[in-house]
């Protein structure tokens, strides 16, 4: 698994996997891989206090360690992996109220503009914290999350443009700004929002993650009647199949033309 996770360092999953090995390793790190079997994995999803889908991404990732061991000749174990069935995704987001409640709460700077990044640009958490000035062009009013180099994953970062509520906070941070991060602590960049969020969700009473801004932000575009098309862009996604998915039925008018279609007819 640390040969695996090594081989993957630069790639974007690269940090999650790391994140996820310490929570496996108690259970895995001195097992034969000979020796793993569907009860075992079983055996660890019990004893583990997560989500299915975490679960279920934590022994795919032990599966994956396995093939790449295979490959490079380190063991020659198949194990007959088990995994649960993939849980119906909810999408939690937050109510103009509750998110208002949580703000309130949020105390330090970065994690003030944190938020309202999070929430008017609907950008994942990673992308955020790698945000660096040369990339907000305030003349075009554009931000672009991808940086130069960076070759777009399934997870793209698109170019988005700063809204009007975004402005102003972002200028105010960019004139106090003390290095070249967007989102700065102590003129260094910051690597991880969650204190702050766990903080801040302690305090209101109204429990945030990172990502929970940009469901919030998405749910509230399709609420004010954004197509599905253009939110798709906006998100990042490929094509707007997942933004359907996840935010179709919060539109306004959510397969209002079926519900109108279906009418009575006089004799």
């Amino acid at each position: 698994m640390t040969g695996y996770i090594t081989s993957i360092e630069g790639k974007p999953s690269y940090q999650r996997r790391q994140d996820a090995w310490k929570a496996m390793r108690p259970f895995w790190q001195n097992t034969d891989p000979e020796l793993i079997d569907a009860q075992m994995c079983r055996d660890y999803a019990h004893q583990r206090s997560a989500g299915a889908a975490t679960v279920r991404y934590e022994l795919l990732q032990l599966s994956t360690a396995l093939k790449w061991g295979r490959r490079n000749k380190y063991t020659a174990a198949r194990p007959e992996m088990w995994l649960p069935e993939t849980p119906e995704r909810k999408v939690r987001h937050l109510t103009h109220a509750q998110f208002e409640r949580f703000f309130d709460a949020v105390k330090a700077p970065h994690a003030r503009l944190y938020v309202q990044l999070g929430l008017y640009t609907m950008a994942r958490p990673s992308a955020i914290l790698e945000l660096t000035w040369n990339r907000v062009d305030f003349d075009r009013g554009l931000i672009d999350f991808n940086p130069e180099g960076r070759k777009q994953t399934a997870k793209r970062r698109p170019v988005v443009p700063i809204g009007e509520a975004l402005r102003e906070p972002l200028e105010q941070a960019f004139e106090a700004r003390q290095s070249v991060y967007v989102v700065e602590h102590g003129a260094k960049p910051v690597r991880s929002i969650k204190k702050a969020f766990q903080a801040a969700s302690e305090r209101s009473g109204v429990k945030v993650t990172p990502y929970t801004l940009r469901h919030t932000g998405a749910v509230w575009a399709a609420e004010g009647g954004v197509s599905m098309a253009m939110l798709g862009q906006f998100m990042g996604h490929d094509d707007d199949t997942t933004t359907q998915k996840h935010y179709a039925r919060f539109s306004p008018d959510y397969l209002a033309g079926v519900a109108n279609a279906v009418r009575r007819r006089a004799k």
